[in-house]
């Protein structure tokens, strides 16, 4: 079997304790200066309008431009009427930054906030309830994509709008998979792991690398519901259930990859694996659907996308999504909610665009549409089941040790069931004390 050197980024510290969305520690988030930028896209006049709206985010690499895009054709639109000016900051000052100000009764008009913290949010009051408000401009749920609508309601209420889906993804090398032998991509775990080994037998490069850090989680994620386990209870949200017979099963596959059949190099560190890829040295890669610019940009790299291998029984694939709030006002005015809904009910209708830089739309009416299936690379990642993060304040805390676990796992330092037992007691534990009990 032949390879090529390797050559590995430095490791730097990356969070995994907590499910990363898609603009969160990727190469799409651009340069977290910790700065915020604002601006009013569109060539308008500002002065002229009847309602500006602050619309907040954490779109500041490439995204950022596309959703700046859209507003300003919104705003063009609504010239005179309604101005959306938008205030962009890096995801890891977001959610402190949106906390203090609507706190303190200077909240902006519209936000963008990843899924898995609108329970959060909301639990403490510090978003709008948007039933009534979505019912009144014909935003419903036969529109959307059932499993990313549903995760928008917490306790009987509705606090999120899908801007997108951002599943986890197969990308594969077209080149390296034609030199093994295959036109096709794997559809399981038995027939990556075969032309991993054809791949390995007939190239220089690896079959796969599997990453020790950030996306592991999401890769396990996966890998526990195709075997059919679950995350944390749906019943009170605190209590793990990923330390089961299917969990076990679920990381020893991941770590087998690695260990026992030898088609992924043991001493990946961050962000090694995206090299490997770009470079043109490992087969599959596994990675969310954000990464699909990145790969655009690389010259020399002929690679697809496809479904994510069923590691178990069932094909299904861990997924975040973008979702529209409206921040709790001190003083709520109708017709600035009115106008705020008018600006997300737009850029849902018109997500084409946006979901152009590597999304999957969360709408029935653009994912079906002609031009979002001419996107074959977000259209391949869309042909999945997604599993998205339960609705629960406490997910985090309940979930978050399997971050570091999974890791330590995937570097030989702990055996599965170490891993996922002492990451159960440590989520419990977290999750008991951040809810009170």
């Amino acid at each position: 079997m032949k390879r090529r050197n390797i050559f590995f980024l430095s490791l730097f510290a990356i969070l995994t304790t907590v499910f990363m969305t898609a603009c969160g520690g990727n190469e799409n988030e651009g340069n977290n200066t910790g700065e915020s930028e604002q601006e009013i896209p569109g060539d308008v006049d500002v002065e002229a309008a009847e309602i500006v709206l602050d619309f907040w985010n954490g779109f500041t690499g490439p995204d950022g431009q596309e959703i700046a895009k859209i507003i300003a054709d919104f705003n063009e639109l609504n010239e005179g009427e309604i101005a959306i000016r938008t205030q962009t900051m890096p995801w890891d000052n977001f959610y402190d930054q949106y906390r203090t100000v609507v706190v303190n009764g200077e909240a902006p008009d519209v936000a963008i906030m990843a899924l898995d913290r609108i329970a959060g949010f909301a639990q403490h009051d510090l978003l709008t309830p948007l039933d009534d408000l979505a019912k009144d401009i014909g935003l419903v749920e036969e529109d959307f994509i059932p499993e990313v609508w549903k995760a928008g309601e917490f306790e009987g209420s509705r606090y999120g709008i899908p801007l997108d889906i951002h599943p986890l993804t197969l990308f594969y090398n077209v080149d390296l998979l034609e030199e093994a032998g295959y036109t096709e991509p794997p559809k399981d775990y038995d027939e990556l792991l075969e032309m991993s080994l054809a791949v390995q037998e007939n190239t220089d490069a690896w079959g796969i690398a599997m990453p020790v850090f950030w996306p592991s989680n999401m890769i396990f994620h996966t890998s526990l519901y195709s075997h059919g386990g679950t995350s944390v209870s749906e019943e009170d949200g605190i209590t793990p259930l990923f330390n089961s017979p299917e969990g076990v099963e679920a990381l020893q596959k991941m770590v087998d990859l690695v260990y026992t059949h030898e088609v992924s190099p043991s001493d990946v560190q961050a962000d090694g694996e995206v090299t490997l890829f770009r470079q043109g040295n490992s087969a599959f890669h596994l990675n969310g659907i954000w990464m699909i610019a990145g790969f655009e940009e690389q010259e020399g790299l002929n690679f697809a996308t496809a479904p994510v291998p069923a590691f178990g029984d069932e094909q299904v694939v861990w997924a975040g999504s973008h979702n529209f709030v409206i921040p709790t006002q001190q003083d709520e005015d109708p017709e600035r909610l009115e106008a705020s809904m008018k600006f997300i009910q737009y850029v849902t209708e018109n997500s084409i665009q946006w979901v152009s830089a590597g999304q999957v739309p969360a709408t029935y009416s653009v994912l079906e549409s002609d031009e979002f299936k001419e996107l074959e690379h977000q259209y391949n990642a869309s042909q999945q089941t997604f599993a998205f993060p339960p609705t629960s304040p406490f997910f985090g805390d309940a979930w978050g040790p399997t971050g570091p676990a999974v890791d330590e796992a995937m570097l030989g330092q702990l055996t599965p069931e170490e891993a996922l037992e002492r990451a159960e007691k440590e989520g419990e534990a977290n999750a008991r004390e951040a809810s009170g009990q």
